[in-house]
């Protein structure tokens, strides 16, 4: 066996112990300092990530917060919206129904009008009492009239006097109003008097005799006809 010589032996020098444990405190101290300094970087991280969460928190709120006064407001026009359709239906509702009612009372104006013109100017020039008109309504076992009666152009003097109706049915007496005496009537300008004569089934040729007697025994006669039953 070959042996080397000890000339190519190397001698590693040995630490101190005072210098080991110097660097083990080292690099313990640092360790130490590197845990602390992440420790520090943590925290800071992690309190600006919550300022930042906070922030943004806030800001959602906000958000929130606006919505909702958003919501809020769109809730409030839309019932102001909703009155005010409401408010306009009952507006168009009552314009229509004011101005069918006005339609209504302007034919009816005009027909008093036309009247209060016969009464003041009648067609025929004739000045004093007169019949102005019948109207009646035949039924199945009646006939019910409305007289109007007038003092036309002249209107100083009370008419006095007493009103018959008289129902016939070509040249037969069918029934009379009133039945066992007459009408007592006192007016100035017109007197629109109603009556029914019961009991009476009438022809096609039906007429109404209508006798106004003046309070002087002026007797003033109109006749007319009677319309078909509205029963038929």
């Amino acid at each position: 066996m070959i042996r080397k010589s000890t000339n190519e032996l190397s001698i590693k020098p040995k630490m101190a112990p005072g210098l080991r444990t110097a660097m083990i405190a080292g690099i313990i101290v640092l360790l130490a300092v590197a845990l602390y300094v992440s420790y520090q970087f943590g925290v800071k991280s992690g309190h600006n990530q919550y300022d930042q969460d906070r922030q943004m928190i806030g800001q959602l709120n906000n958000s929130i917060a606006k919505l909702r006064g958003q919501l809020a407001e769109s809730e409030e026009n839309l019932i102001i919206a909703q009155r005010h359709q409401q408010i306009q239906e009952e507006a168009y509702k009552q314009i229509s129904t004011a101005y069918a009612g006005s339609e209504q009372k302007n034919r009816y104006l005009g027909s008093r009008l036309d009247f209060y013109r016969s009464i003041i100017s009648p067609e025929d020039g004739q000045s004093g009492p007169a019949i102005q008109s019948l109207e009646a309504n035949n039924q199945a076992d009646n006939v019910s009239f409305n007289v109007t009666l007038v003092q036309a152009i002249k209107h100083k003097h009370q008419v006095r006097g007493s009103l018959r109706v008289q129902l016939y049915s070509g040249d037969d007496l069918l029934g009379q109003w009133p039945e066992n005496s007459s009408r007592s009537i006192n007016f100035q300008y017109f007197q629109q008097i109603s009556g029914v004569i019961d009991g009476v089934q009438l022809a096609e040729n039906a007429r109404m005799k209508v006798e106004l007697i003046l309070q002087d025994e002026q007797e003033i006669v109109r006749w007319f006809d009677v319309p078909p039953s509205t029963n038929q």
